[in-house]
């Protein structure tokens, strides 16, 4: 069969599990395929991977950024393979929480839940402490008021989550403008770059040669910020309910968004390298601005320009991250897994409200206490690393379970390249992008989000044993009928 039939799996109750009233769903069809590409691409936040993640990447690799970028981007295309492929027979609000509970048993679905919210809450706090630090200097600086962090802090995620509890197609409008700004002051600045470059425009600077470690450098954190550059590109997943045709529309949105923002990325990378100098890229990371710097020498008034791109892109990547979390969160509290008023929907907005509330708000905690304890900068690599480590678990187990459903499930639609070959590959290279995340073990304070992630998985196996035990019957009740 080419579709699964939900109803015959066993475990599933289909649409009788549901916890919510009838009145309070929901609201299908209220994506069309550009709103859910957007949603896509703004949870990547381009404008805040380039101002936030290519000073580490240019450190690790100079000139050859675009090589690190490059194997990041073909990492991220063998991931969203598996996920197009789950997608066109789970569309569901679940994404990997539904993904792996088919595949490889409720446990591991619960496991992977948890994992997920490493990275699910950790986003939207990670992307918005870096932004309120940055929005506090420049008040000092420019209008000589003195603003706390902490403001800023507080009122974007608040902000955030209020959009996220009122409604999917006014988040979706938030996110569509939001993102084509950010998308749009980076091409124009990547063209001005390369109109007006530093360094003359030759493929021999792109060259390993220009890598201060070569191989090292590239594929140690050159890499691993270049996948965390595309973290969040799943986030059509979990929109599957609301989103029009979504076996048709959300493979497509996956596919898209990662090509366009890879082209954007690799785009950036060699206008970054001419723009700024090859010869100065050694001091690019020390450099607290470098893109407000190259940004004022080509268009002169570069500081607001991209003050005002990474203000939409962390805005923007809070907001489709709180959605798509909250859709995941739902969909365990209405399966009983969680507290069932967790899985309701609000009456009028059609949202999981209860769930956005409580993602907002944990995320606001986390981003509060990591810029407190160690400032908006540092705090902001701390929770850079332990999310992108949630993030590539997860990629990893859902890795895993696509060749398991696909035989199990879908087996006359199993392929041995879709569904096994290019799953090996992601795992094989995930796996290593994983261990550099950790290895060599990173100075203080930055080896503490392995210890991070290790404690929290192991959390997560102890309340999967304490569900199997105490609710047995919610675990089994994973959620996966049709959409559509």
């Amino acid at each position: 069969m080419s579709e699964t039939d939900h109803t015959q799996i066993p475990g599933f109750r289909g649409a009788a599990a549901t916890v919510e009233p009838a009145d309070a769903e929901l609201r299908k069809g209220a994506l069309g395929l550009r709103s859910v590409v957007f949603q896509n691409m703004t949870n990547m936040a381009p404008a805040a991977a380039i101002v936030y993640d290519f000073p580490t990447q240019i450190a690790a690799a100079g000139a050859a950024l675009w090589i690190s970028n490059s194997i990041a981007l073909f990492a991220v295309l063998l991931i969203a393979s598996s996920i197009i492929q789950f997608s066109k027979q789970l569309p569901h609000a679940g994404g990997y929480y539904t993904y792996l509970s088919t595949a490889l048993g409720p446990r591991v679905g619960a496991f992977s839940a948890w994992i997920y919210f490493l990275y699910a809450l950790v986003l939207p706090a990670e992307v918005t402490l870096i932004w309120a630090g940055i929005a506090s200097d420049l008040t000092d600086n420019y209008l000589h008021v003195s603003i706390p962090w902490w403001v800023f802090q507080t009122l974007i995620l608040s902000l955030v989550g209020y959009l996220a509890f009122t409604g999917v197609q006014r988040s979706a409008r938030v996110t569509l403008i939001a993102g084509a700004f950010e998308i749009a002051v980076f091409v124009v600045l990547g063209v001005a770059l390369l109109v007006n470059p530093v360094s003359p425009i030759s493929l021999s600077h792109l060259s390993l040669s220009n890598s201060p470690t070569g191989w090292e450098g590239v594929l140690g954190l050159g890499l691993v910020f270049g996948i965390l550059n595309f973290v969040g590109f799943e986030s059509a997943a979990p929109m599957a309910e609301e989103t029009d045709d979504p076996k048709r529309n959300v493979p497509r949105a996956v596919l898209y968004s990662v090509l366009i923002l890879g082209t954007l990325y690799l785009f950036l990378s060699i206008a970054t390298v001419f723009g700024y100098g090859v010869q100065n890229l050694v001091n690019f990371y020390s450099n607290a601005a470098p893109f407000d710097t190259m940004a004022n020498r080509v268009l002169g008034i570069g500081t607001l320009v991209v003050f005002f791109a990474i203000t939409n892109s962390s805005f923007g990547c809070s907001l489709a991250t709180i959605n798509q979390g909250s859709r995941v969160l739902m969909s365990m509290g209405r399966n009983g897994l969680l507290p069932t008023k967790i899985g309701a929907v609000h009456p009028d907005y059609n949202t999981p409200h209860i769930a956005a509330a409580i993602i907002s708000g944990l995320a606001l905690v986390i981003a509060l206490t990591a810029g407190l304890i160690w400032g908006t900068l540092v705090g902001f690599g701390v929770l850079a690393i332990t999310l992108t480590a949630g993030a590539l678990m997860i990629y990893i187990l859902g890795n895993i379970a696509l060749p398991v459903f696909y035989r199990k499930h879908v087996p006359g639609g199993f392929n041995w390249l879709l569904h096994l070959v290019l799953p090996v590959m992601a795992i094989l290279l995930l796996g290593y992008v994983l261990y550099r995340n950790f290895w060599p073990i990173p100075a203080s304070p930055y080896n503490l989000p392995g210890y991070f992630a290790v404690a929290w998985a192991a959390i997560g196996i102890i309340l999967v044993g304490l569900a199997t035990k105490f609710r047995p019957q919610s675990l089994k009740a994973v959620l996966a009928e049709e959409v559509g």
